[in-house]
């Protein structure tokens, strides 16, 4: 029979110093944007004092414009309940979504980690968010591999606790060297804070003795299924039900499952699950067992039905739903919230050629025209070509413009100009559009428009619950056009691409494969090496 644990705090026993810090990236191989220093700067990159300001919840927004408190806030909570502990913030850096990290980037990040955690001097613990599906052209591990690996080494006797996005791609390097593990446990990812305190917890009973933490991770072959994967719809609803219930035994420190980020250049990509348990192997065993036969039953759970952009139009012109609200064209194959740049033409071009009456509201990133067009007077009239981001091959669209707002959103320049009915928001950063503020800032109203083409998965509908009530999948071509998970080789048989009758057949095979060093001899690699 389980019993109900209280929450145990961890209070009580010798007191400890640990640092806290971050390095969070996730990856498309398929953008022709490498993710530089500059996309660091523009949104989250911290350290010391700076750091321990946004960390707290009196502080500030820890990461401003997306979420006021995320993992290093709870772990600060949780070392504060567990009282006797002295956080002590290293370095934090976090950038929206994109290509590949340059390998000089990545190396100056890892080094302020790095340097910040040998000048903290002795360490008990350190905590870091990471998120599992950074890529870094050249190296031969994972990155967060490599960023563990050093950090280790900077703080000598020091235990780790690593908390990961539930996209993040697990390999042997990233879960074997630490301590404690835990993942999100939402999709849309609402529990930043609470993930970062369940991690900080377990650290701090850890040191204490109070908690021997015992680990077994699986490795499954299959990189599309579920169908939305959002936690709280079927099919993945029961499944983490039955995940979270699991920490309510007192035998278990923590469950996580991994649905992957499939868009990494990683070999070794796979849905992957991990239990923790307090000193009992075979308990892990067991559970991470069924944990995988409870995923791995969703393998088959298929996705909304995908339109193409004439039909998705069409079906908003012709139904009743206007009268609610906007409908909300998600741009499948340019998703920027999974690394995708962001500028995609062919919702401009095919609206260009028919808006069908719809008020539209459409991000494009194309900082060419951006610069062009930005010391224009407003008001003033243009014809223009709409390129999109430099090097993604998309489609050149003709239009004639009004200048009509300009914006600083999310640190980067934003122009607001209108073709009529269709109302582009060109962008100097790839658009990240998940809150309904991003149009307001540009003069517009979420609620008035008919079309609102939307840059994100999943997060934003948190954000436009009250705003938008039908969610509509459109398909064109991009970098996250779901056609190069089916199209790509993999070491393994692969579902969906793949007839794959059980996930033991691969299990050990994933588990133990090496990260490949991507080929340098790519456009990707030759950009993000640059």
């Amino acid at each position: 029979m389980i019993r109900f644990k209280p929450l145990r705090t961890g209070r009580g026993g010798r007191a400890l110093r640990i640092g806290y810090g971050r390095i969070f990236h996730e990856a498309c191989a398929h953008s022709p944007l490498p993710t530089d220093l500059d996309a660091f700067d523009r949104l989250h990159r911290l350290q010391g004092a700076a750091l321990a300001e946004v960390s707290t919840l009196s502080g500030g927004a820890e990461l401003a414009s997306f979420m006021p408190h995320a993992e290093l806030t709870g772990f600060c909570q949780a070392a504060r309940m567990a009282g006797n502990v002295t956080t002590i913030p290293l370095a934090s850096a976090l950038a929206v979504p994109g290509g590949p990290i340059p390998h000089a980037t990545f190396r100056r990040l890892l080094d302020d980690l790095v340097n910040a955690t040998k000048a903290a001097g002795h360490l008990d613990g350190v905590y870091l968010a990471l998120h599992g599906s950074m890529q870094v052209p050249g190296l031969d591990d994972a990155p967060e591999a490599v960023i563990i690996r050093e950090v280790m080494a900077a703080a000598p006797g020091a235990r780790i606790a690593v908390s990961y996005d539930l996209h993040g791609n697990l390999s042997k390097n990233m879960v074997e060297p630490v301590d404690i593990m835990v993942a999100y446990r939402s999709n849309p990812h609402w529990d930043l804070a609470p993930t970062g305190f369940r991690a900080g917890n377990r650290l701090i009973r850890a040191l204490r003795d109070q908690v021997r933490p015992t680990h077994a991770w699986r490795k499954l072959p299959l990189v599309l299924g579920g169908g939305m994967t959002i936690d709280f719809l079927a099919p993945m609803r029961g499944v983490f039900g039955w995940m979270k219930d699991l920490e309510k035994d007192p035998r278990v420190l923590s469950g996580s499952l991994f649905m992957v980020h499939p868009y990494t250049a990683a070999d070794d990509l796979g849905w992957a699950t991990h239990i923790c348990t307090d000193g009992d192997q075979d308990l892990a065993d067991r559970l991470v067992d069924e944990l995988s036969d409870r995923a791995w039953a969703q393998r088959d759970a298929e996705l909304p039905p995908m339109r193409s952009i004439d039909q998705a139009l069409d079906e908003v012109r012709a139904g009743m739903w206007r009268k609610l609200g906007p409908t909300i064209l998600v741009d499948v194959d340019d998703i920027v919230g999974a690394g995708a740049p962001g500028g995609n033409t062919h919702f401009a071009q095919v609206l260009s050629q028919n808006d069908r009456g719809l008020l539209s509201y459409l991000p494009v990133h194309d900082p060419a025209l951006l610069q062009a067009l930005w010391d224009a007077p407003t008001g003033s009239t243009h014809r223009v070509t709409l390129r999109g981001t430099p090097g993604y091959e998309m489609p050149a669209v003709d239009l004639s413009v009004e200048v009509s707002t300009k914006a600083t959103i999310n640190g980067g320049r934003t122009l607001r100009l209108d073709a009529g009915q269709t109302k582009l928001a060109i962008c100097e950063a790839p658009p990240l559009p998940i809150h309904p503020s991003f149009w307001t800032s540009l003069d517009l109203d979420p609620r008035r428009a008919d079309v609102i083409v939307q840059k994100n998965f999943f997060h934003y509908r948190m954000f436009y619950a009250a705003t938008a009530v039908r969610h509509l999948p459109v398909v064109s071509e991009g970098a996250t056009s779901l056609r190069r998970l089916r199209e790509r080789d993999y070491p393994v048989p692969m579902h969906p691409k793949d007839h794959v009758a059980d996930w033991r057949d691969s299990d050990r095979t994933l588990r133990e494969r090496s990260w490949r060093k991507q080929r340098e001899n790519t456009p990707v690699a030759q950009a993000a090496t640059a």
